[in-house]
């Protein structure tokens, strides 16, 4: 190497340590590189807040662009509906052609009292923008009809079409989502089915939240939950419709965009009217879906805001299962419809619940007769009976085989008296649920004092109270009681008075028509009507029956024992 070389080499190298040791290094120290991806962190936190802010301001200009419109009326010839801008929702439902309780005015059957539960409010779940408050333009607004929409900051324009028909106890209601943005957009949402229900129930049905579960072949699994049983949260597969009962009217949302709802909740609500202690409200969560860029998607619900009548419930799929009559449903079925054909003819339900008793004791009348004839039988059999137990007291095997003899030669079933009454027993549990739970019974009027088939007949109400019967003074149970007494004066003794046991029977049957009254006192007067009824046209059957029987001589061992008023004589070895 050259000098020239050599000597250029050496400078280049003195001027590099100069700059590297004269000069700020180029690379930060790891501290400043920490120090400020703190403050760029920091910076975006506040450019977040401050375009969150910025977006508060902008929906309060457009919110306050928009004016608040709260009684949006749609009605047809059935429903009157009550609408807000604020959310979309329903504030108030009202049955035009049903009265409350009182009969005092027409039957508001949904009255919510909290603005955040109003039924139909749509609440979206993990996203920071929300519809529950948020006020939606009113684009369409005819009879009705309304259609309400709004355009999130996410690019999201939620739109609600609600639509009611006359003749029906439905709303049909359209839910769009569109998404406007260049992205995906993922949600979920719920909606409130229902809220302040009229609290329209007694002592054997209350108030319920009421979901519906297709389990497959068409059908459809109802399950109920009392308000002392909430919260409650029910997560089934499969749940198509949820929403509020009471014992004659439901509010009821149902899906008809397949299964879109994932789970169901039901929560007492504070209410401040002592009418509404019990109020609940109950909602709907959807399954999460996703909506691609420029793409919308569409649930189609139908709210039903009716009563629990078998014509009505029909028209909708799944519905039907409202009508819970246990394990007497298909006998009360038919005791509705046999109703509803006397009513036809004669359109007062006690005169129809007056028919239906005739109707069914002549199906029984002779069966009755024959049960009858068996125990007047029995009754002429006693001396006989009570010598066979004088004769074989030692040998309870041999005087009951002597007995049996003796009912065998004489034709004598010693159950047949309880058969009428154990043929009767179905009828009348099914028509004590028909009567507690058939819409046709409310409210139905039969003559005088008696108003309502579904309530006790009170003639007055007593200035104190009975326990257990309440302050009523109730006319028919007291006239039943002393048809019942009379009826077991005239039902024949089959059983000897001899023997301890033979009189603690005679006591209860002695006691049966003051304990069947008390039990009846309370309950539905067209249930103690028919009872009543069943009890005077039996004591007409007795007497009619015991003029038909033949009284003849009993003799034992060649003695007469009774003396009888026909020709003819019974012998007993």
């Amino acid at each position: 190497m050259d000098k020239k070389a050599i000597l250029a080499f050496v400078l280049c190298a003195i001027i590099m340590l100069y700059f590297l040791q004269g000069f700020p290094q180029l690379t930060k120290p790891p501290d400043e590189e920490k120090k400020e991806e703190v403050i760029d962190e920091k910076e975006i936190l506040e450019r977040r807040i401050i375009v969150q802010k910025e977006q508060e301001e902008k929906i309060k200009i457009v919110q306050d662009e928009i004016d608040l419109q709260d009684n949006i009326v749609i009605q047809n010839d059935l429903i009157r509906t009550v609408w807000t801008n604020e959310g979309a929702a329903l504030k108030s439902a009202v049955l035009t052609e049903f009265k409350n309780t009182e009969k005092t005015q027409v039957l508001e059957l949904l009255k919510p009292n909290r603005e955040d539960l109003l039924p139909l409010r749509i609440k979206l779940l993990d996203e920071e923008f929300q519809l529950d408050r948020r006020r939606h333009k009113v684009v369409e607004q005819k009879e009705g009809k309304v259609v309400f929409t709004t355009l999130l900051e996410n690019g999201l324009r939620v739109t609600k079409d609600i639509s009611l028909k006359n003749g029906k106890y439905h709303l049909d209601i359209a839910i769009t989502f569109e998404n406007t943005s260049n992205s995906v957009v993922a949600l979920a949402y719920t909606v409130n089915s229902a809220s302040g229900i009229y609290p329209e129930f007694d002592k054997y049905t209350g108030l319920a939240s009421a979901v519906g579960i297709d389990v497959g072949r068409g059908k459809v699994k109802l399950v109920r939950t009392a308000t002392e049983d909430m919260p409650y949260k029910n997560e089934s597969v499969g749940i198509s419709w949820a929403g509020a009962v009471n014992k004659y009217f439901v509010s009821i949302l149902k899906s008809s965009s397949g299964a879109i709802i994932a789970t169901t909740t039901s929560a007492p609500n504070e209410n401040q009217d002592p009418l509404y202690k019990d109020d609940f409200s109950v909602n709907l969560q959807t399954k999460r879906i996703s909506i691609i860029p420029q793409g919308k998607e569409q649930h189609d619900y139908v709210l039903f805001l009716g009563p629990k009548k078998e014509s009505i419930l029909k028209q909708y799929d799944g519905l039907l299962v409202l009508l819970e009559y246990g394990w007497t449903t298909s006998i009360c079925k038919i005791l509705i419809k046999i109703l509803n054909v006397f009513y036809g003819f004669i359109p007062n339900y006690g005169i129809a619940i007056l028919l239906l008793t005739f109707l069914v004791k002549m199906i029984l009348f002779p069966l009755t007769r024959k049960s009858q004839m068996s125990m007047f039988k029995m009754q002429q059999l006693q001396p006989l009976i009570g010598k066979l137990k004088e004769k074989y007291k030692g040998d309870k095997q041999r005087m009951g085989q002597e007995q049996m003899k003796l009912f065998k030669q004489h034709g004598v079933n010693p159950m047949s008296g309880c058969m009428p009454i154990m043929l009767q027993m179905p009828v009348f549990f099914a028509l004590f649920r028909t009567l507690q739970l058939s819409f046709e019974m409310r409210q139905a009027p039969f003559v005088l004092w008696i108003s309502d088939l579904s309530k006790p007949d009170t003639l007055i109400h007593l200035p104190f109270t009975i326990p257990f019967l309440g302050d009523g003074l109730n006319i028919l149970p007291i006239v039943m009681g002393i048809a019942s007494f009379v009826q077991m004066k005239l039902t024949p003794k089959t059983i000897s008075g001899d023997d301890a046991q033979a009189k603690m029977q005679q006591r209860m049957m002695q006691m049966m028509p003051i304990i069947f009254p008390f039990i009846l006192y309370t309950m539905p007067s067209g249930l103690t009507l028919y009872w009543t009824t069943s009890t005077l046209i039996s004591i007409g059957e007795q007497m009619f029956i015991r003029r038909s029987i033949k009284k003849v001589d009993i003799y034992y061992k060649g003695k007469r024992i009774t003396k009888g008023k026909d020709k003819g004589k019974v012998k007993a070895k």
